[in-house]
C-alpha cells in the first residue's frame, strides 16, 4: 500500500527531523549529489510499479466500459451483487446455503469451512459494540428479574446455574448480505448443545406475567370478549419494556438491538409498495394489517386510558404496534416444552413431581417466545442444496430448540454436525413461497425449491351448474374458500388440477359418478376435460403475468441497468435507478411520516424486483409444464368452443402454442408487431375473466 501525504504532514515530519539529534556520521552529514538523487528516484519508481502489479485494482466505474466485458464477466459481477436473482452462481461448498457468488474465489479453508471473500454474500466479520454487549448479556449467569417465589431451593439453584460453562461454541457475527448471524467457534458434533438461555431472559407469556404489566394482563385474560392472542401479549410486553421501562428494563440489552425495520412490506411506504404491483404479496399484506389493527382496536385506547403509566398512548400507536407485531411474527419461536417431570410444592410443604400439563390437564406442546440469540439465526434451506451432512431434499431444521422446566433453560441443540470455526448456523424457516417469506421475514431467498404463486379456482357465475360444482368442491376439501392452491415452477399442484377438473365439467360428466370419482381423486376424467383444464390453467397463468407492469426480460434489464451505472458496485447503481423509479425526493419526504421504521429505498426496490423475477419464473415454469402435457389435436376445437370472438380464440391458440408466454421471456424483435398481440387483446380479456365477467372457466 502506497500512501501519499499532503504538505502539512510533510512539514511536520521535517520539524521532527530537524529537532532530532544529529547522527555523528560523515556520510549522513555529507550533502547528496545528483547521482544519489537519481538512484533514489529510480528506486521509488520501481517500488510504485511493483505496488501497482501486486495491489488489487481499484478501478472506478467511469474508467470501465461495460460493453467491453464478456457476458460471463457481466453475469459474474451481477451475481456477486444480486445472488437472489442469479442462484446458479452459488458455491456449494460455502457456509449456509453456499451463496458464494460466481467470479469470487472461495478463499482459504479454516477448519473445513471455506472462507467467503469480503464483500460476498455470507462473508463473516465482527459485529458492532452494542451487539457484543448483547451477546455478553446472554452469556452472563442468570439473575432472574422476576423469580418464581413458589420454586424450592433445588429449582432455584438450577435456574441460577450458569449454562455457559463451558462457553458456547458459537458467537454473534456480522454476515454480509444477511445482517447479524450465528457462526461456530469450533466444530460442533451432532447432538451437542449449541447454546442455552434461561427462559426468564426470553420474552414470553411467563416473563410478561412477572413484569409490571402482569396484573393488567391477567385482567385482560379473564375477559373472554377481548380474545387477546399470545402474539398480542408479546407485542404489549415488547413495547412496554422498550419504551416505558427503557434502560431500566431487564431485557434492555436485547430489545435495544432489535431492528427498527424488519424489511417487510408491512412497513413500506406507498411509493415503495408500487414496485410490488401484480404480486399477491400486496393482498397478503393488506389482510395481515387488517387483522393486526382489529386486534389493537380491542385493546386501545382503553388500556391507555385506564393505565396511562403502563401503556402511554404515544408509545402504543398504530406504527409501533405494527412494528411490534412484525417483530413477534418474524422472530418468535415455537419452543417445544420438555415433557419430563418438574417439582412443585405439595400440601405438606415438600416437593412433589407432576407431569408438564396445562391447567385443564392437557399436555403442553409448545410455547411462543422471543429467545435472544436464537432469533438471530438466519434462514437456510436444508443446509443450502443437499451438499451437507443431510441427503438432498431433507428440509429438517439444522437445530432444535426445547424448554426444560426442570432447569428453566431454553436449549438449542445441533441436529447436524457443524464444522468450525467460522461456519454460519442456519435453520429452515419453513416451506413458504417467496412472497410470504418477504412479508414475514423481509427477504427473498436465493434458494427456494417450494416457491409458488397462489391461484384461486372459481366456478363462473354464468355457469348453470355452478351450485352443484361448488357443493362438490366443498364436500371433497377442494373449495378455494377454505384452502389455497398454487402454481409451481416445475410441477403441478394436484389439488389444483382436481378442483379445475370439477369446475369445467359438463352436465353429463357431473351425472357420471365414475367421472366425478376420477376428478376428485386426482385422475384424468377424459381427454376433452383434460384439454379444457390445461387451457384454463394456461389462461390463469397468463392473467397473473399480465398483472405485473413489467415482463421478466424487462426486470432482468433493470438488473442490467444497475450494472451499467456502476459495474464494480451494481448495488450503488440500483440506488440511482431507485431514486428515479421510486419517486422524487418530495415524494419520499411526503411518505416519511408513514414509514418511521423504513430503510432507504435501495433495499426495497431491489427486493421488489427480485420478488417479481422469482414469481414470473414460477408462473412461466408452470406454463411450460402445462404446455408439455397439452395435446395439439384438441386445442383448436377447445378454443373454438369456449371463446366466441376471433380475437379471444386466437389468444387461446397463442397461449396453447406458447407464443403468448414468449412475450414475457424475450424482448420483441424490432418491426415484429405480433408480440403485442400475445399480450394485448388477450391480456385485457384475462383481467375481465378473473373478475367474473368473462367465460365459463375462471381462476
Amino acid at each position: 500500500v502506497v500512501c501519499f501525504s499532503g504538505p502539512s504532514a510533510h512539514r511536520a515530519r521535517m520539524r521532527r527531523w530537524r529537532d532530532a539529534p544529529r547522527v555523528a556520521s560523515s556520510r549522513r552529514s555529507r550533502p547528496r549529489g545528483r547521482r544519489h538523487v537519481l538512484v533514489g528516484k529510480v528506486g521509488v519508481a520501481l517500488f510504485l510499479v511493483l505496488a501497482l502489479l501486486v495491489a488489487p485494482p481499484a478501478v472506478s466505474s467511469v474508467s470501465l466500459d461495460p460493453k467491453s466485458l464478456t457476458p460471463e464477466q457481466r453475469r459474474s459481477v451481477l451475481a456477486r451483487a444480486f445472488p437472489d436473482v442469479f442462484p446458479g452462481s452459488r458455491n456449494r461448498g460455502a457456509a449456509g446455503e453456499g451463496d458464494t457468488a460466481a467470479g469470487g474465489s472461495g478463499g482459504s479453508v479454516t477448519g473445513g469451512v471455506p472462507r467467503i471473500p469480503r464483500g460476498r454474500l455470507g462473508a463473516v466479520s465482527e459485529c458492532g459494540v452494542r451487539d457484543l454487549q448483547f451477546e455478553e448479556w446472554v452469556r452472563q449467569p442468570m439473575a432472574a428479574p422476576y423469580d418464581d417465589e413458589t420454586a424450592d431451593e433445588s429449582e432455584r439453584s438450577a435456574k441460577a446455574t450458569d449454562p455457559n460453562k463451558p462457553p458456547f461454541p458459537i458467537k454473534l457475527s456480522s454476515i454480509f448480505g444477511r445482517g447479524r448471524g450465528v457462526v461456530t467457534t469450533k466444530p460442533i458434533p451432532a447432538g451437542e448443545t449449541v447454546f442455552a438461555v434461561p427462559l426468564m431472559k426470553a420474552m414470553s407469556t411467563a416473563s410478561a406475567r412477572r413484569s409490571r404489566i402482569g396484573n393488567v394482563l391477567s385482567t385482560i385474560g379473564g375477559n373472554r370478549t377481548n380474545d387477546v392472542s399470545i402474539e398480542n401479549v408479546l407485542a404489549l410486553h415488547l413495547l412496554h419494556e422498550l419504551y416505558v421501562e427503557h434502560e431500566k428494563s431487564a431485557w434492555w440489552p436485547y430489545v435495544s438491538v432489535l431492528p427498527k425495520d424488519t424489511g417487510s412490506p408491512l412497513l413500506w411506504a406507498p411509493a415503495q409498495l408500487a414496485q410490488l404491483e401484480g404480486s399477491n404479496a400486496l393482498g397478503f399484506r393488506d389482510a395481515v394489517l387488517r387483522g393486526w389493527l382489529a386486534q389493537r382496536n380491542k385493546l386501545f385506547p382503553v388500556l391507555s386510558q385506564r393505565y396511562p403509566y403502563l401503556f402511554p398512548e404515544q408509545h402504543f400507536g398504530v406504527k409501533n404496534w405494527v412494528w411490534a407485531m412484525s417483530i413477534v411474527w418474524s422472530r418468535a419461536a415455537h419452543v417445544t416444552v420438555d415433557n419430563g417431570e418438574r417439582f412443585e410444592r405439595g400440601n405438606n410443604g415438600k416437593s412433589k413431581s407432576s407431569r408438564n400439563r396445562d391447567a385443564d390437564g392437557s399436555p403442553k406442546q409448545t410455547l411462543l417466545a422471543l429467545v435472544p440469540l436464537f432469533d438471530m439465526v438466519n434462514h437456510g434451506w436444508a443446509r443450502g442444496d443437499g451438499s451437507g451432512t443431510r441427503p438432498h431434499g431433507n428440509d429438517a431444521s439444522a437445530v432444535s430448540v426445547k424448554f426444560n422446566q426442570r432447569t428453566g433453560l431454553v436449549t438449542v441443540t445441533a441436529n447436524d454436525a457443524f464444522p468450525g470455526p467460522g461456519f454460519e448456523v442456519r435453520v429452515n424457516y419453513g416451506e413458504k413461497p417467496s412472497a410470504i417469506l418477504l412479508l414475514q421475514y423481509g427477504f427473498v431467498p436465493s434458494h427456494n425449491p417450494v416457491d409458488a404463486v397462489d391461484v384461486v379456482p372459481k366456478v363462473s357465475k354464468k355457469d348453470p351448474l355452478r351450485k352443484r360444482k361448488r357443493q362438490l368442491l366443498k364436500e371433497h376439501g377442494l373449495s378455494p374458500t377454505h384452502r389455497n392452491f398454487h402454481f409451481f415452477e416445475g410441477k403441478m399442484d394436484h389439488d389444483l388440477l382436481a378442483a379445475t377438473r370439477v369446475s369445467v365439467m359438463t352436465e353429463s360428466e357431473l351425472d357420471n359418478s365414475t367421472a366425478v370419482a376420477l376428478a376428485v381423486a386426482g385422475s384424468e376424467v377424459n381427454p376433452r376435460n383434460e384439454a379444457v383444464v390445461r387451457a384454463t390453467l394456461l389462461k390463469a397463468a397468463f392473467s397473473l403475468l399480465t398483472r405485473y407492469p413489467t415482463t421478466l426480460w424487462q426486470d432482468l434489464e433493470i438488473m442490467g441497468k444497475f450494472f451499467e451505472l456502476n459495474p464494480y458496485d451494481p448495488v450503488a447503481g440500483a440506488e440511482s435507478v431507485a431514486g428515479v423509479r421510486m419517486g422524487t425526493n418530495t415524494d419520499r419526504d411526503r411518505d416519511k411520516d408513514e414509514t418511521a421504521h423504513s430503510s432507504p429505498p435501495t433495499h426495497e426496490y431491489r427486493t421488489a424486483v427480485t420478488l417479481r423475477i422469482a414469481e414470473k419464473k414460477t408462473l412461466l415454469g408452470a406454463a411450460r409444464t402445462l404446455l408439455s402435457e397439452l395435446g395439439d389435436d384438441l386445442v383448436e376445437k377447445i378454443c373454438a368452443e369456449r371463446y366466441g370472438t376471433p380475437s379471444e380464440e386466437q389468444a387461446c391458440l397463442d397461449r396453447a402454442s406458447g407464443k403468448a408466454f414468449d412475450f414475457f421471456e424475450e424482448p420483441p424483435v424490432l418491426g415484429d408487431d405480433e408480440g403485442d398481440d400475445g399480450g394485448g387483446d388477450g391480456g385485457s380479456g384475462e383481467h375481465e375473466t378473473r373478475e367474473g365477467e368473462g367465460e365459463r372457466d375462471e381462476l
